[in-house]
This record gives structure tokens, sequence and C-alpha cells, in this order.
């Protein structure tokens, strides 16, 4: 997309070379730094390696949404994203175009973290100009032919695996039977609205939902009333309606809205943190292609998606299984995997698994009884693998994952079931009993916000724990395995996805109040899962630990 490159600092990268005019010259800047490694940045890496024969960047970290390393969280700035320092240097005498890298995180072992202080402190060691240079003599980056800075050394070996899907076969652009596992997939559902469309409780969701759509058609009628045809932006009521690009379209397109009933549908908004979900068109910004992965009912009950994290994510790879609709960002952008597809009636269902994937894994596991069920299943065990995670970490953020063979099918296929059956049943799977401490009588459970007592690092260092969470003013809840953090989605564990989500949420726009306490049905529903989603925690350990004893790729 090329709004991700609508960015005020790639905006000067362009206007400071534009100004040299042709001539030698230099240019430098102190900058967000994304561009060195995103996907979405690789035009921007092209052009200034043409424009430029010398590049110089001095990686400053601190983007707080990785935890990749644990340096990056200190910035020498009080921002978000990650910093760098920029020379770029045009000598037309010079034939070359050579690219240097440097970055405080990976190349001073002389200090015990990397906070901001300790970031300007390294830099001042490097104030004086020629000595800021010096660092650079060894740090050349060789780029490949896409324009990557950062190389992965197992790429060549990746590329040999099966892919899980491409965007030619999703597109029905290859002829015959793709050769991939699945033939289509989709973005998880944008709505550009969800404090509108999403809620905790059925009826709140319907009410707001006809205003809505009263409302909205209230807007499409006068529209059609104006002749000439007003500017959208100048004529939209922002009061009443959350607006967005696509809604604006459709309105002067003159679309107009009714409401359904049966289209609110279950949906997964966050892990584990389902929400009912209106899911019509034009009020959806994006659907995706659910209605041809969940038209109905049935297939909620029959169909299966894996949900990965997208190509350029910045969080660690994960994944997610489900059976109803995930948003799109579910732990980060979400791509999502269906084993059947249907009909927009529900009808005319096929499996997604193609029938050149089935022939792949029976000729090479010399197996005429695995089915596209085990494959699916072994794809989502594989995706859980730790050693492929590592090993193929910067891939993964680049391309889609590719599938290899391991050299035993069976115990990753059934590893996969296990991790399905409680990921998909987490709301009636077994719970981890918490000891309560009731802090005043009566005590209620009802949630406002939950609070995590006091953090402290995991043994292996990689996050943050606690054992204690203050459920509301009149209850505390103790006793939370240390191990139960070790089951992450991204950034973040699933007990902590759930404390996050789980509290009364309100939109300062429109003052749309989502209240998740089930009060005329379960009061200790809050509780309950979050015992069920520590003992999902600590089974899905339990089975990650025994896949990691498992070789996931032939050894030859």
């Amino acid at each position: 997309l090329k709004a991700k490159i609508s960015d005020a600092y790639v905006k000067f990268f362009r206007w400071a070379t534009d100004r040299l005019e042709g001539r030698d010259g230099i240019v430098c800047y102190v900058s967000n730094n994304s561009f060195i490694d995103a996907t979405s940045f690789d035009g921007m890496r092209k052009h200034l390696r043409q424009d430029f024969n010398l590049i110089y960047h001095l990686n400053l970290g601190g983007n707080i949404r990785r935890d990749t390393n644990r340096g990056e969280a200190g910035n020498v700035f009080d921002i978000r994203v990650g910093v760098g320092i920029t020379v770029a240097i045009r000598k037309q005498a010079y034939q070359e175009h050579k690219l240097y890298y440097f970055s405080l995180l990976e190349n001073d072992d002389t200090v015990d973290g990397f906070s901001k202080w300790v970031k300007l402190k390294m830099l001042n060691r490097l104030a004086n100009a020629t000595r800021m240079f010096e660092v650079f003599l060894d740090t050349e980056l060789k780029p490949n032919k896409k324009h990557d800075w950062f190389i992965s050394s197992t790429e060549s070996e990746f590329e040999t695996y099966l892919p899980i899907g491409s965007p030619a076969a999703k597109s029905a652009k290859l002829s015959g039977t793709p050769e991939v596992i699945f033939k289509t997939y989709s973005l998880g559902v944008s709505t550009n609205r969800d404090y509108y469309v999403y809620d905790y409780e059925y009826d709140p969701l319907a009410k707001r939902m006809r205003q809505f759509v009263q409302d909205y058609n209230v807007q499409v009628a006068l529209y059609q009333q104006r002749d000439p045809k007003p500017n959208i932006d100048d004529f939209v009521d922002i009061q009443k309606i959350k607006w967005s690009s696509t809604l604006k379209a459709n309105l002067k397109r003159e679309i107009m809205a009714r409401y359904d009933s049966a289209k609110i549908r279950d949906g997964l908004y966050r892990p584990f943190t389902k929400m009912s979900l209106y899911y019509a068109k034009p009020l959806i910004d994006r659907p995706g292609q659910f209605k041809d992965y969940f038209p109905n009912e049935q297939a909620e009950a029959e169909n299966r998606v894996i949900c990965i994290a997208t190509v350029g994510n910045n969080k660690p790879f994960h994944c997610l299984i489900t059976d109803v609709m995930p948003d799109l960002h579910l732990t980060g952008d979400s791509q999502c995997f269906p084993f059947y597809v249907y009909d927009e009636d529900g009808s005319n269902r096929k499996e997604n698994i193609t029938d050149w994937a089935l022939a792949q894994f029976r000729g090479h596991y010399s197996d005429s009884a695995i089915s596209k069920w085990d494959i699916f299943y072994y794809v989502y065990a594989l995706l859980h693998h730790p050693r492929y995670r590592q090993l193929y970490a910067l891939d993964l953020k680049r391309q889609l994952p590719r599938i290899p063979y391991a050299p035993d099918f069976r115990p990753f296929s059934q590893a996969g079931q296990e991790l399905a059956d409680l990921h998909l049943h987490y709301e009636d799977g077994e719970r981890y009993k918490l000891r309560q401490i009731p802090v005043k009588t009566p005590v209620s459970y009802t949630v406002s916000k939950m609070l995590p007592g006091p953090k402290r690092e995991s043994e292996t260092g990689d996050y943050k724990v606690y054992d204690m969470l203050k459920y509301n003013d009149t209850l505390c809840l103790r006793g939370i395995p240390e191990c139960a953090f070790a089951y992450r989605l991204g950034n973040r564990s699933a007990l902590e996805w759930v404390v996050d989500q789980y509290r009364v949420k309100i939109d300062k726009r429109s003052g749309i109040t989502h209240d998740p306490n089930r009060y005329s049905d379960d009061e200790q529903y809050i509780l309950k899962l979050i015992e069920r989603v520590i003992w999902v925690s600590l089974k899905t350990v339990e089975i990650v630990e025994r896949l990691e004893e498992l070789p996931f790729r032939d050894s030859s």
C-alpha cells in the first residue's frame, strides 16, 4: 500500500534528494528508521541505493513494538518508533554504490542495558565525525535483488519448502491445480468502526446497528436530493456516523443499507476474546473473504481457519486457530487460511487444501491414508515449532510461511489437532484454579479494569511475569504460574491479551461503552475465562515442548 510510505520523514528524504538537482552532495537525517527492514519500504531502499554512492545508517533502536531485542525499549526520544541516523553521499565520480550499517544494540558489549541514557552515552563516544565513520569500516551490507538490506542466511533453504499460499494462486491466475497448500486466504475483517459494529452483548449491538443503518440511510437520501452533488467531506454528518473512505464511497454511489439481524455473528476480536460482530456491507469497511468462509452458523460448526501474522509484521511470528470470523488486528494484521470455502449462500462446500498438496504429502511419506485434515493440523503444529520460528524468523517477516517435511508426519498432525482442540474450545475447557483473596465484602465479580501485580523477569529473561492479579476492588487472584506466560501471541501472552481486553472501554468520540461483564448470564464468566486461558496456556506449552523434541525438517 502506498499509504505505508506516506510518512513525513520519507517525503523529507525525497525532498532533500530532489534539492541536490543531480549534483554531488550529502543528505543527513535523524529519523524514524522503519525503512531499513520493513517490506513496504523496498522501493525506498531501492531508490536510496540508486540515488547515492555511499549510505551510512546508524541504528539507535527504540521501537517499543518489538521485543525481539531488549535494547529496542529505550528510545533516545520520547517516541514509540525506532530511530536512526542516515548519512547519504552522492559522488558522481564514483562508480560503486555501497551501504554501511552499524547498530548500537548489536555492537557494544560494554554496557548492561539499553536505556535512553545509555544510548546517548554510547552516541557521545562517537561525537567526533571521524570516529563515527570508523565504526562503519567492516559493516558493509550487500542487499539482494528484492532490495532487502538484511539477507537471511536461510532464504535459499526456506524457498525449497512447500508454499502455504501465494497471491497468484489466490487470484486464480494460475491454470490447473496451484502448487500451494491453501488455494485461497484472506486478511481478517477490517471494520474501521470497531466500537459501532462490535459488542460483548447481542442486544446493545442490535439496537446500535439499527440506529446506525437509519442514520446512514438518511444521509444517502439527503445526498440523492442534492444537485449539484456536494463534496462528500463537506456533506457528511460526523456527529452520528463514524465515516471511512469506503463508507463515503458507498454514500457517493447512493447505496442504501438494510438492517438484518442474521448478520450479527460471532467474531474473534482478539485472542480468546469473542464478541458479537455485525458483518454486513456497506458498514464493514473491508470484509475480506469471510462471506465465503463463514456464510452461516453451519459453517462455524465445521470450518476452521488458521490465522498467522502478516508479512511485514514487526512482532514475533505467531498463529492462532478459530472457528469464527477473526478481526484484522487479531494480534497485529492477520492472514487467515480456511479449511473450507463456500458459496455466499452456504452451499457448494469445497476443501481449500489443494489436491497438489495432498499428492505431495502422500507421495513424500508413502502414506495414502493422509487426509487434508491431517495436513491442516500438521501445518498448525509446524507453525508452533520453536526451532522453526527461530531459524526462519527473518524469512517469516518477508514472506508467507513455507512448510518443510518433518521426518515423521503423524506426531505433528496429532499435536496440531491437540493444539486446535485446546484453542478452539477454550471456553469449555478445564480451569487452573487460582487462589481467590477477598479484599472487601461482599465480593463482586464485576470487572472494570484488571491490574497485574508486581512484574518480574521470567526465568529465561525473555518476558515479564506476575503471580497476582487485582480482579477488582473486592478481589485479588493469586497463584498464577510463571509457565502460563510462556504461551505468547506476538508480544503478549494469552493471559495478558485477556486481561487487556476484558475491561470496560468507552469510545471518547461516540460515547459508546463496551462492557464485558455478563450480568444476566454468568457473573463469574471473566474469572472462569482467566482460569481456563491459564490452563490452555500450560497445556499449549506442554505440547510445544513435546514438539520441540522432534526435528521439523529432513536432515537431507
